[in-house]
């Protein structure tokens, strides 16, 4: 097997001239060709250089930031059209909301940032890092960047908190008990009234959403306060008037009983004020208070019966050692005769007994000048009753 050469075809000094000129013309339109080539090359390299040139300190095409094309763009011109896209968004009008009340406020108000700042530099370091290799076959073949960026909203807590907690206290409303208005010597029942508090976690968070959500508003959760006392509690009210010495029932805010009663000397005052029904004795055993000093002379104690100092029912008040009770020195029923004691005859003290229970109000007042009964007739009957002590609840009647 012929072992090949390279054969180097040299045109021989002896050839045909015709011959001689084809090869200087083959080499010539070599030549012309590399020069092309080298012209070409040359041209692709400085237009490529002229567009790498025309987008320096500018964003290359194809980048986009927050759906704004900023391709061409300086960093600043960039961030002016981002920040131009979300200044709606920043700066849209959110309601919260409860009933009829509006409370305006928007995402920038409340402290709302966008990191536009961010999403811009990262486009200006994405166009830095393209070769100028890839700059090449962006301006000769078209081809863009693929940059995508977005935006972000961010809402710090402070602010969502601080509108909440503005709003919660313009509509806090303390809920008003139910009282009892006693100041025209009557009983006039009081309606309390309802509260409202907001309830802030649950409003922040349904202000969060709504500006995340890119809501329009946001309700306002709101709790109402019921009061404590409420006019129910005053459904039966019992009023002593002293001076006139008349004890009145009130069912449901209209007068339904009244009775005759003897309220405390001037000396011995029944006590004026708001007070309560703590206990209610059932034939009561009326106890010596002080046997050793006024009572030396009385029993150390009285079974229940007609001749009891408190009758046969009684009514203890929240106020210390008074009480409504019966007697029999009925006489003395519609005078200041007792030593701060409601007497009430026995037939009618039994009355209330069975109407009223542990803890119905009683207003005592003063209405009218005093009756003594020292001062119409004497006192014919000298029992326990009558006889200065401090009775507490199992002592001696006043």
């Amino acid at each position: 097997m012929l072992a090949r050469e390279a054969v180097e075809i040299i045109p021989r000094e002896d050839a045909p001239p015709a011959t001689r000129s084809a090869w200087k013309k083959v080499g010539a339109a070599f030549a012309v060709l590399v020069l092309l080539v080298a012209l070409a090359a040359g041209g692709v390299a400085l237009a490529t250089q002229d567009y790498a040139d025309k987008y320096e300190g500018r964003l290359l095409p194809g980048t986009t930031v927050a759906g704004v094309d900023v391709s061409g763009m300086t960093p600043k011109e960039a961030l002016a059209s981002v920040k131009a896209s979300i200044r709606p968004e920043l700066s849209r009008k959110v309601a919260v909301t409860w009933r009829a009340r509006r409370w305006m406020t928007s995402p920038r108000e409340l402290g709302a940032r966008s990191d536009a700042r961010r999403a811009v530099q990262a486009a200006v370091a994405a166009s830095g890092q393209v070769t100028f290799m890839e700059k090449a076959r962006m301006r000769w073949l078209g081809e863009r960047m693929s940059f995508r960026d977005q935006v972000a909203i961010t809402h710090p807590r402070k602010g969502i908190k601080g509108f909440v907690s503005s709003i919660a206290q313009g509509l806090f409303e303390k809920p008003e008990d139910a009282a009892l208005d006693y100041s025209s010597g009557w009983v006039n029942v009081v309606p309390g009234d309802k509260g409202r508090r907001v309830v802030r976690k649950e409003a922040r968070a349904a202000l969060s959403g709504a500006l995340l959500k890119n809501r329009g508003t946001a309700p306002l959760p709101v709790k109402i306060l019921e009061p404590e006392v409420t006019a129910a509690s005053f459904d039966q009210v019992l009023l002593v008037r002293i001076g006139e010495n008349k004890l009145y029932l009130y069912n449901d805010g209209e007068i339904t009983n009244s009775w005759s009663v003897a309220t405390g000397q001037p000396e011995y005052m029944t006590p004026t004020g708001l007070y309560s029904v703590t206990e209610k004795r059932y034939l009561p055993t009326w106890v010596n208070p002080a046997p050793d000093t006024w009572g030396a002379e009385l029993p150390a104690e009285i079974p229940p019966g007609p001749d009891n100092p408190l009758g046969v029912r009684a009514l203890n008040w929240s106020a210390p050692a008074i009480r409504f009770h019966g007697t029999e020195a009925t006489y003395s029923l519609g005078y200041n005769a007792s030593h701060g004691c409601v007497r009430m005859s026995n037939t009618e003290v039994t009355q209330l007994y069975d109407m009223v229970d542990v803890g119905t109000p009683i207003v005592s007042l003063v209405a009218g000048t005093l009756k003594p009964l020292y001062a119409s007739a004497p006192d014919p009957t000298p029992v326990a009753e009558n006889v200065q002590g401090n009775g507490g609840a199992d002592n001696g009647g006043r």
